[in-house]
């Protein structure tokens, strides 16, 4: 199928906040999130001849954003680093949370990856089944019983008391 570039920047348009906001979750940085989903849209455009059905775009996208974000962490993994200002500096996002969001922030960090990314794109990004099983490559069945695998971990973490682990700003740096 011939995609015109002006139907792409459509697409980009359309959907950029939306990548911008599953890149920003999954990097808790928002010039990380920034630069993934660039590459991201890079990609596409490139392989936009690989499209199939217009309509299933969206899954699509959020799929080459996967592939984008599994290379950077690849990547990163390797290299291994971590500067000083990113020890020392509080996320911006984490200043003004409530309890009950950073409860549920870090039980979503306990998940599994797996079981994450189908619950934050169902929840979050409000994905449909059909979107999650194209972005991630799997069948409809398996982003179904992840998605209640998460939700019985997701709930069991809630349940359970845990100390919140607070962030504190770096006092006399």
């Amino acid at each position: 199928m011939q995609i015109s570039d002006r139907q792409f920047d459509d697409w980009v348009r359309q959907h950029q906040r939306l990548l911008f906001g599953i890149a920003y979750w999954w990097t808790h940085s928002r010039a990380d999130a920034e630069e993934l989903t660039q590459e991201a849209f890079f990609q596409a455009y490139r392989s936009r001849s690989t499209l199939r059905d217009p309509e299933a775009v969206k899954g699509w996208l959020v799929g080459i954003l996967r592939n984008c974000y599994s290379q950077t962490r690849r990547r990163d993994a390797s290299r291994s680093e971590l500067a000083l200002e990113e020890m020392l500096v509080e996320p911006a996002s984490e200043k003004n949370i409530s309890t009950d969001a950073l409860a549920l922030h870090q039980s979503l960090d306990k998940l599994e990856e797996r079981h994450r990314i189908p619950l934050v794109l169902y929840y979050f990004d409000e994905l449909s089944y059909k979107e999650i099983s194209a972005a991630l490559d799997v069948p409809i069945g398996t982003v179904m019983s992840r998605l209640a695998r998460a939700r019985k971990q997701l709930h069991d973490l809630l349940q359970t008391p845990a100390k919140l682990v607070l962030l504190k700003k770096a006092k006399n740096l």
